[in-house]
């Protein structure tokens, strides 16, 4: 393929002339006499060369009409051939840059000019033609004889050519003569004299040079048309290139500037070129040789085969060899003295010189006339020795122009020469060295992009890839735009060719910027097109950028534009604010060309959160608290807390579960969305979406609103006028909104619509709201495949009636901070502001125990009651308060009261869940949610312990924990303890009794004072609790009237069903007609705060204790009820000490170190009247004996007695550094922690002695008798003494561990 282009390109070049009678028979089959030759011009030759050797080869004969035709004028007329050539291609359906480029090359190989240092592009003969239908065709071949001879030998032979062409040369002296009579079958001049002419011409010039050519037969229409691609390839570009160099010309006359002209320049009338050159009309659209049978071409056929055979090849022979002989004989020895000499003494000289020009005859022009010879009919390897021999000389005389000539067409003839040539063995030097002397030497452009291209395509066919666009690149630089794009296009190709992919597109890249600056406009954005992919998402931003807005502002093809600038408009763009400004604005011009609202988001801006979306069905919630709406994520296979809640309040309502349905009305990513939910009518169903804007410069949006698929007129819309997103704005959320009416159905929106305005460009643009559902990941199909369900947020059942409407004065999320246990109080309002009446209306909780609800007593009163919470049939921690005066009618407004408790332990963050459901006299329901979320912190520890079951004695424990040194200061007071009893929840299944006939738990005081605790204070108020009739709550101040009931009891069920089993199996006597209660202690207190600012406040708290009393234990003077216990361990350790103080008068433990302990007292209670007598003395002895049993030493024994100062340091320092720490109040204590905790907050003791001291033989027991004072009634711990045990012989202390006893102490004023 290679080899047939450049014999093509290098073709032995035969003149024509002919007469007006010739033209004329040719012009019936729309065609030149040259033309008509043309698909007859390639022949089988077999040439000898001057050594004899014969080579067969395929040789294209070009044919030119000296007098229509001819070589173009390089610095004028052919580049605007080239680029109207190279355009031709580029304008049809397949404008590959390659194409274009082979076109520029042919295109430059058929019309460049000969060059005056070689004979290649030089007129080897001349072919005479006329016709029969000539009046004197004798007469008339001898005038083209002379017109011939003249152009060759004359004064005027640059008159015989168009103005455009340059002057015929010759290629010998004594050329090559061939002589055509043509025959025209279709006249009507009667009697032929074909043969007379003929036989008279053949005798004036011989017969071998002569020919008798008969066509035109007849007519056929149908027959095929080989003369098209000819004509195309041959004439393309050629009539528009003339124009555009006459309109140059013209142009420079004028004094206009070079850049007018353009693409346009055909429709121009001076552009008009000479009607013989080309014929007029298209190439393609007429028909070609209609005249000429089959029998015609067949003789055509002959007659070219006979002219080359016959006539062409002998004479070419015949010149070899007197070529040849003249060189040998030329060069003798003389030749090569003189040679040498120069080569040794002419060198300094030759230096100087600045041109050297040979005369046509002289011995180098002769060899290279030869050489030329040679090589245009395939002698290749005989022209390679040719070329080989002047190119030395040419050297030695430092003719560069010449010898960069010899040097081209060696390493062409050697790479022709040799069918399987290797890259080691074609020499690239050569053409490197040609290429360079072109180029910087004699200065031919032409000549060096002929000798760049060919070099190129040699070095492409040997796989030379990286070479070929070494070479290349070098020549880049040139001024001509045109010469330059191509070549880069070629170096793009080869560095594709050698998979270096980003060379490749980043020349691709140069070559479209030359070509575009070259006006090659199609052939620019192909080569942008084939650099884009390797840029593209690349990370190469800014010539991404280059080669998109260069595609988008080129490309006539506005959808293609479209798609071209939109990826130019990025999210996070890097380019300068100008530029994004540019390409915005750019986008929406094509925009609006295309009148065209773009249905589908592929602008990335402004961003839309599409996927988190929020929608509201109805008017309220007003606001978007995160709390109230669920996470399915979180939920896992649980059910959805909120419609547990929901659920409850129905059955309350209607008794059972048939017919509910969610009514929900906030949608979000995080809610189930897969089921269409339904919507009130004639209320606002608000689309809540974030915008954000990424870009450098301001976004401008218009007449925003929402698309909805339903009709105009079953809906109204909200509208918003405009927005402007500054830039680098973060998602901007707004909310538009669409009321549907009662008639539609069902009501879907989806899409965005606004108008984008960017500097007075306004375009209306449309983004679609489809939502992505989450992903299936049940069966296999959707495990193995990315699948993803539906997601129905935007989507809306519309109700055929209307939905109550109440305002609720309540926070949708209000967050408290508290202390534990602390109540908190606010006043809520209900007001009626929709059209239909509510005739029920609930709150419902999931804290119940922490929840108290009053409304009034009537409407419009000031007084309130409170509303009792009953637990749901579906789940009992779910509280639902039913408001009796639950009416409220259209506009009329109701107040209730709210009271809050804070949760028992520190927590950062408690939900209250708050669910006010309400149904409308059409028994249409609409449910509120809110929530309460409390931050606690302790503030006072408290704690019951039982310490005679006999007659309940209890004391209360105390402890301010607020440390001393923090910047709060708390004044905690004891405001009341009362008894609670409720139904137990251990089986919710048992039939409960009536609340009037619950058991009462009475209290009755050991003493009557004042329980004050300052920071880090500790207190005990003892008491006894019991059956006996007394008070149910004690008073430590003055009573307070409204203080809130709670409905439900602390909830400590888990507690109380871990311990279910057991209680079961350590109660003998199960009797199923005792019902089960829990009896739970309330703590009701009262904080003075005063804050770090200065600021004081007052709070009122309540902490509730469970039931000290153990399993199996009836409360005294209630047996016949069984109250549980909350936790078993502490329950069975308050039994056994209180068996051990009523039922043992003395206390005893054996000292793992050979001791055995024992403390006793007369009675576990002692009554005493502090109004007669102010101190108590309680007797106490300890007995220690000495049981060392293994070695029966004798020992020292020594018991200190511990006083209150003592006792309390030593607590202190066991303790945990952080005195501030919290101790939950359902955490038991070790026993010796819990004793040291008991007589930490215990009042003051006095001993009659501090110190005892006695000797203890082995076996032996010794009793120390002590006498405890006390001067107030409580529960002590006798046990208030530290005794150490000194073994003889053993210098090591051993402590002797003395159990805990309990003495209570009551006043009898009490």
């Amino acid at each position: 393929m290679l080899g047939e282009q450049i014999r093509q390109g290098f073709s032995p070049l035969i003149a024509v002339l002919t007469t007006d009678a010739v033209e004329r028979i040719a012009a019936k089959n729309n065609l030149s006499f040259t033309d008509l030759l043309l698909p007859f011009a390639t022949v089988n030759c077999k040439l000898k060369d001057p050594s004899g050797s014969s080579v067969t080869s395929r040789i294209f004969f070009d044919f030119r009409d000296l007098r229509r035709d001819g070589f173009l004028l390089s610095l004028t007329v052919l580049p605007s051939v080239l680029h109207e050539a190279t355009s031709s291609i580029a304008s049809t359906s397949d404008s590959d840059p390659e194409f274009a480029s082979v076109a520029f090359s042919e295109t430059l190989l058929k019309w460049s000019e000969p060059a005056e240092h070689e004979f290649l592009r030089t007129y080897l003969g001349c072919l005479f033609v006329v016709s029969i239908d000539d009046e004197n065709p004798i007469e008339e071949l001898s005038k083209l004889i002379d017109i011939q001879h003249q152009q060759q030998y004359g004064q005027n032979a640059s008159t015989i050519g168009p103005a455009y062409c340059v002057i015929p040369r010759w290629m010998l002296p004594n050329i090559f003569k061939y002589f055509l009579i043509v025959d025209d079958e279709s006249s009507e001049n009667g009697p032929s004299r074909t043969p007379s002419v003929f036989s008279a011409i053949s005798k004036q010039f011989g017969a071998q040079n002569c020919y008798l050519l008969k066509i035109n037969s007849r007519y056929d229409d149908e027959l095929t048309d080989p003369w098209r691609a000819h004509l195309e390839s041959k004439y393309r570009g050629l009539k528009k290139g003339l124009q555009l160099a006459k309109h140059k010309v013209l142009s420079k006359t004028m004094g206009l500037v070079d850049g007018v002209a353009s693409a346009t320049i055909e429709s121009s009338p001076v552009g008009q070129s000479n009607g013989k050159f080309v014929n007029s009309g298209s190439i393609s659209t007429i028909l070609h040789g209609q005249y000429l049978s089959y029998d015609d071409r067949e003789s055509i056929t002959k007659m070219m085969e006979c002219m080359v055979h016959n006539a062409l090849l002998p004479w070419v022979e015949r010149q070899m060899r007197i070529l040849n002989e003249q060189v040998i004989a030329r060069r003798g020895i003389s030749k090569s003295l003189t040679t040498g000499v120069r080569k040794w003494f002419g060198a300094a000289a030759a230096q100087q010189a600045t041109s050297i020009t040979y005369a046509r005859d002289s011995g180098e022009m002769q060899i290279r006339l030869l050489a030329d010879l040679c090589f245009i009919f395939g002698l290749y390897s005989y022209a390679y020795q040719l070329y080989q021999t002047v190119r030395k000389e040419f050297a030695v005389d430092q003719a560069w122009l010449y010898n960069a000539g010899a040097l081209e067409m060696a390493a062409l003839s050697l790479f022709l020469s040799t069918s399987q040539i290797t890259a080691k063995q074609y020499p690239q030097h050569y053409m490197d060295d040609a290429i360079n002397f072109y180029t910087t030497v004699s200065l031919k452009p032409v000549l060096t992009m002929r000798a760049a291209i060919i070099s190129s395509l040699i070095l492409s066919a040997l796989e030379l890839y990286i070479e070929a666009c070494t070479q290349l690149l070098k020549l880049t630089n040139s001024d001509d735009d045109l010469f330059s794009g191509v070549l880069l296009e070629r170096v793009s190709v080869y560095f594709g060719n050698a998979k270096m992919r980003r060379k490749m597109a980043f020349h691709y890249v140069l070559a479209g910027h030359r070509m575009s600056k070259a006006g090659q406009k199609q052939l620019s954005m192909e080569c942008y097109k084939r650099a884009l992919p390797e840029y593209l998402s690349k990370r190469w931003i800014f010539a991404e950028d280059h080669i998109l807005y260069t595609l988008a502002n080129e490309t006539e093809q506005k959808e293609e534009a479209l798609s071209w600038c939109l990826s130019l408009i990025r999210s996070q763009s890097v380019q300068h604010t100008n530029q994004q400004q540019l390409f915005l604005k750019h986008y929406l011009q094509l925009l609006k060309q295309c009148n065209n609202t773009r249905t589908h988001a592929l602008m990335m801006v402004p961003l839309v959160d599409i996927q988190n979306i929020v929608v509201i069905y109805g008017e309220r919630p007003i606001d978007l608290i995160p709390e109230l709406i669920t996470n399915v994520e979180t939920l896992k296979n649980n059910e959805d807390e909120w419609v547990k809640l929901a659920k409850a309040a129905y059955y309350t309502i209607t008794g059972s579960f048939a017919g509910f349905r969610e009514t929900g009305t906030v949608r979000t990513a995080s809610t189930n969305n897969s089921k269409i939910l339904f919507a009130p009518p004639l209320e606002r169903m608000r689309v809540i979406l974030s915008l954000k804007n990424s870009m450098d410069i301001p976004l401008l949006l218009k007449n925003i609103h929402l698309e909805v698929s339903a009709d105009p007129t079953m809906y109204l819309q909200t509208f918003t006028d405009a927005i402007t997103l500054e830039p680098k704005c973060e998602w901007i959320p707004f909310e538009l909104s669409v009321i549907p009416k009662e008639m539609i159905d069902k009501i879907r929106v989806h899409s965005l619509s606004f108008n984008l305005v960017i500097d007075e460009i306004s375009v209306a643009y449309s983004i679609p709201l489809n939502i992505r559902g989450p992903r299936l990941n049940n069966t296999k199909k959707e495990k193995t495949s990315i699948l993803y369900g539906e997601d129905y947020r935007l989507t809306a059942k519309v109700s055929k009636k209307q939905w109550p409407l109440v305002e609720i004065d309540l926070p949708l999320k209000q967050r408290l901070t508290a202390f534990c246990g602390q109540i908190c109080r606010f006043n809520c309002d209900v007001n009626n502001i929709g059209v239909i009446p509510v005739e029920v209306f609930y709150i419902v909780t999931n804290h119940p125990e922490l929840i108290s609800v009053y409304e009034e007593e009537c409407p419009g009163s000031t007084t309130f009651r409170a509303v009792k919470s009953t637990s749901a049939t579906i789940n009992a921690a779910v509280g639902v308060f039913n408001l009796k005066h639950g009416v409220i009618a259209t506009g009329q407004k109701k107040r209730l009261q709210l009271a809050v408790r804070a949760p028992a332990t520190e927590s950062p963050g408690l939900n209250i869940m708050l669910l006010c459901y309400y149904r409308g006299d059409n028994c249409m329901v609409r449910e509120e949610r809110h929530v309460i979320i409390i931050d606690t912190r302790v503030i006072l520890e408290t704690s019951l312990r039982l310490v005679d079951c006999t007659n309940g004695a209890c004391v209360l424990q105390l402890r301010n924990l607020i440390p001393n040194r923090s910047s709060l200061l708390a004044k905690v007071e004891l405001i009341r303890i009362r008894s609670l009893v409720t139904h137990a929840r251990i089986n919710f299944t048992s039939s409960k009794i009536r609340q009037d006939l619950l058991p009462q738990i009475f209290l009755h005081p050991l003493q009557k004072r004042r329980v004050e605790l300052e920071s880090e204070q500790t207190d005990s108020i003892s008491f006894l609790a019991n059956g006996r009739a007394g008070a149910i709550s004690l008073w430590f101040c003055d009573e307070i009237s409204d203080i809130p009931e709670w409905s439900s009891p602390p909830d400590h069920s888990a507690e109380i069903s871990a311990i279910v089993s057991s209680s079961k199996e350590n109660i003998e006597d199960d009797n199923t007609a005792i019902p089960e209660l829990d009896l739970f202690f309330a703590v009701l207190w009262k904080a003075n705060i005063v804050n770090s600012d200065g600021t004081s406040s007052t709070v009122f708290g309540e902490n509730f204790l469970p039931n000290p009393f153990p399993f199996g234990c009836s409360v005294p003077f209630c047996a016949h009820h069984i109250l549980h216990s909350f936790s078993m361990q502490q329950s069975n350790r308050n039994l056994l000490e209180t068996k051990r103080i009523s039922s043992i008068p003395s206390t005893t433990n054996k000292s793992p170190c050979g001791f055995i302990c024992k403390i006793s007292t007369s009675s576990p209670v002692t009554y005493h009247n502090f109004n007669n007598k102010r101190s108590c003395h309680i007797p106490v002895q300890i007995s220690v004996t000495n049981d060392d049993i293994l070695h029966r030493r004798n020992c020292t024994v020594t018991i200190h007695f511990l006083d209150s100062s003592l006792v309390r340091k030593q607590t202190v320092d066991s303790e945990s550094p952080n005195v501030s720490e919290f101790l939950p109040q359902n955490i038991t204590l070790a026993t010796s922690s819990y004793v040291h905790s008991s007589l930490f907050s215990q009042p003051m003791v006095v001993a009659n002695r501090s110190r005892m001291h006695a000797m203890i033989a082995f076996g032996c027991t010794q009793i120390f008798d002590i006498r405890l004072s006390v001067y107030c009634p409580s529960v002590y711990d006798i046990a208030r003494f530290q005794a150490i045990g000194l073994f003889d012989g053993d210098g090591t202390e051993v402590p002797i561990y003395l159990p805990p006893t309990y003495v209570t102490v009551i006043d009898q004023r009490v």
